[in-house]
């Protein structure tokens, strides 16, 4: 016996994207500067210093005097031995005079200008401490400042930016069908 038979072949529609990426470019153009330095201006004033060394005393001791100053010297020290020589002449001749006391006076001013007095040693250091004197004065320095101070001048560059959008195209890639088949089948069935 034959049974027909029904034979289905179907396909199912299928659709395709085709996708276009979107593109974006961004360009930023770096500010522009402008900047002017003015220099700073400095004044100094300077005072020197000042270094006074006074040696005439030193000089002095030392005996290297100037003429006036030796002259001076030399007339008070002989004005001072000639009242002193006056004076011991006067004080013998008051002793001779005395002579009326019975007093040995030619022995006793014989015996004084026989044994002179000692000595005096003493050490002493010429030319002696703080002789010279010395006088200083440091330096002085004033400093005034003027700043100059900076101009600066900035543009800001606005960023370029392009962009193209991205699409999505849809198309149908496999359409649906449908087979339908009839075949007939020979079956040998015993009853």
């Amino acid at each position: 016996m034959q049974l027909p038979q029904i034979r289905l072949h179907q396909t199912y529609a299928q659709i395709g994207l085709q996708i276009t990426q979107p593109v974006q470019e961004i360009h930023q153009q770096p500010a522009d500067l402008s900047i002017q330095q003015h220099p700073a201006e400095m004044v100094i004033e300077r005072k020197p210093s000042q270094l006074e060394i006074d040696q005439d005393e030193a000089w002095s001791q030392l005996g290297f005097k100037s003429l006036p100053e030796l002259s001076a010297e030399m007339a008070d020290y002989s004005r001072q031995v000639g009242l002193e020589a006056i004076a011991e002449i006067a004080a013998e001749g008051d002793q001779l005079a005395a002579i009326e006391n019975k007093t040995d006076a030619i022995a006793a001013i014989s015996a004084e200008k026989g044994n002179p007095p000692p000595a005096d040693f003493n050490i002493t250091f010429i030319p002696s401490y703080g002789s010279v004197k010395i006088h200083y004065t440091p330096t002085e320095v004033y400093i005034h400042w003027k700043l100059g101070g900076a101009e600066i001048e900035a543009k800001q560059n606005k960023p370029i930016h392009h962009y193209q959008p991205g699409k999505t195209a849809v198309y149908l890639r496999q359409r649906q069908s449908l087979e339908i088949d009839f075949v007939g089948i020979n079956v040998n069935q015993k009853l």
